[in-house]
């Protein structure tokens, strides 16, 4: 081989392996820079998730307070109760008679938080119905602010702790030609409650203002019918501190 041939292959050889050098440079920056991408998207998106986190925790504002009347009505001593919510809400309803009192608080996206007070006898039927009947699942989904005493010298700390409570429809029955309930995903609803009621009560045969009541002198409820659709975390956790906030006047 000739002196110019080999000066021409060593100059071949030293073009390839500067060739190769570059490739694997550019390799090297492009696998850095997408990795430099993946860390940027990946604290954007714990960002985002932190910023989701701080909006639904953000303590609820609850600067008015309802006490009920029907002592004041009727000119009796039964106690008074009170619950709080804030400006989202406004009673829409309040009825009082010698032996009931009903009071409706409702937002603008269909909720309706419900109190009743029922002068029933202790052994009212409130099932109404003899075609259905519903399956519920009652279980605890936050703290109550009511603690059951006297009413008229008669004591009813045998309630025991209070809670609130999620109901949950697992189940219908048509009494007419079932023999047992068919499994459903049905509506979700809230009440104030004594923990002992959770567990599952499958003799739901009327409105659950009724049935989810509890006898206090008299039946009452503090319930909750959720809107149609989904509803934001906000506003559910509104939801829980209203009932949470239903008491007696101390």
């Amino acid at each position: 081989m000739g002196k110019h041939q080999k000066k021409n292959l060593l100059l071949f050889l030293l073009a390839g392996l500067l060739a190769v050098s570059c490739t694997a440079c550019g390799k090297e920056t492009k696998t850095e820079n997408s990795k430099a991408e993946i860390s940027v998207s990946e604290q954007s998106t714990a960002v985002s998730g932190a910023e989701e986190s701080m909006e639904e925790v953000q303590p609820v504002k609850l600067n008015h307070t309802y006490t009920t009347k029907f002592s004041d009505v009727n000119a009796v001593t039964y106690p008074h109760f009170l619950f709080d919510y804030s400006d989202n809400w406004t009673i829409s309803q309040e009825e009082v008679t010698t032996n009931t009192e009903s009071v409706t608080l409702a937002n603008d996206h269909g909720a309706e938080i419900k109190f009743r007070y029922f002068g029933y006898p202790k052994d009212f039927n409130f099932g109404t119905s003899n075609a259905t009947m519903t399956r519920v699942e009652v279980s605890k989904i936050g703290d109550s602010q009511f603690v059951p005493s006297y009413v008229q010298g008669t004591d009813h700390s045998d309630l025991g702790k209070f809670m609130v409570a999620q109901l949950k429809v697992t189940g219908e029955l048509d009494m007419q030609t079932d023999s047992d309930f068919s499994d459903i995903d049905g509506a979700v609803s809230y009440a104030v409650l004594p923990e002992s009621w959770t567990g599952t009560d499958d003799n739901v045969r009327g409105p659950f203002e009724g049935e989810f009541s509890f006898w206090y002198s008299g039946y009452l409820s503090f319930t909750c019918n959720m809107p149609e659709g989904e509803i934001s975390a906000s506003e559910k956790q509104e939801i829980l501190a209203i009932l949470s906030s239903f008491r007696n006047e101390s």
